[in-house]
């Protein structure tokens, strides 16, 4: 949303710099380029953009709304409710000491569609956080309540994963650009919280033999008599 809305804001800016380029110039806007801070045409003739725009700013005002949509049926489930959806996998390996209750996360590996990972790095660091606070989520974070009052009020009693809970994460980033979304992108924070405390909790399960159907999984769910 907040893409499309920059994009065709910066685009009513360029048509606006590049018509009053092409009056300086007496050239058709169409044979005008924007490079190295100067409004340049086919011809050779250009003007720098700083003394262009010494005079007056451009600025523009722009919305941006999405495709229309449509609520799921109730009946079937079925709907055009999204724009766009976001696809995450994760995998998880883990060591499991059920006599003491631990586990330790030796691996996530996970493969994202980021729809166009317009900053790589940003896109990695996102993938990466939501991975760590997803085995949170798992194994560690949880705010107990008693009478109404929470019994973990601090980091002292509610852990959260430090670098050393935190393992490897292999991620595969793929860009499978939705066609509807500015340059195609999607949103890249929150998939891999869905997915990455159920590959755990999966993989903890396989390990230990038990059911394990809650989050997150505690020490006592792992020692004593099978259920």
């Amino acid at each position: 949303m907040t893409g499309g809305a920059v994009k065709a804001a910066c685009e009513a800016v360029r048509a606006e710099v590049v018509g009053r380029a092409a009056e300086r110039l007496g050239e058709d806007p169409v044979d005008l380029r924007l490079a190295a801070g100067k409004v340049a045409s086919v011809s050779g003739a250009e003007v720098g953009l700083a003394e262009l725009l010494c005079d007056a700013a451009v600025e523009a005002v722009r919305e941006y709304r999405h495709r229309p949509t449509s609520p799921l049926d109730p009946e079937t489930g079925q709907g055009d409710a999204h724009v766009a959806y976001a696809f995450a996998a994760h995998r998880a390996v883990v060591d499991v000491d059920t006599a003491l209750g631990l586990v330790r996360v030796v691996e996530i590996a996970t493969t994202q569609d980021v729809g166009r990972a317009v900053n790589p790095c940003a896109v990695e660091g996102q993938i990466e956080g939501g991975t760590a606070q997803g085995l949170g989520l798992a194994l560690m974070e949880e705010v107990r309540i008693e009478g109404g009052l929470i019994q973990n009020p601090s980091f002292t009693d509610y852990l959260v994963p430090t670098t050393l809970d935190v393992p490897g994460i292999v991620a595969d980033v793929l860009e499978l650009g939705d066609p509807d979304a500015p340059y195609g992108v999607k949103g890249a924070g929150e998939p891999p919280i869905v997915s990455s405390p159920a590959a755990v909790a999966a993989a903890v399960r396989r390990a230990c033999g038990r059911p394990l159907t809650r989050l997150p999984v505690r020490p006592d769910d792992l020692v004593g008599p099978m259920l």
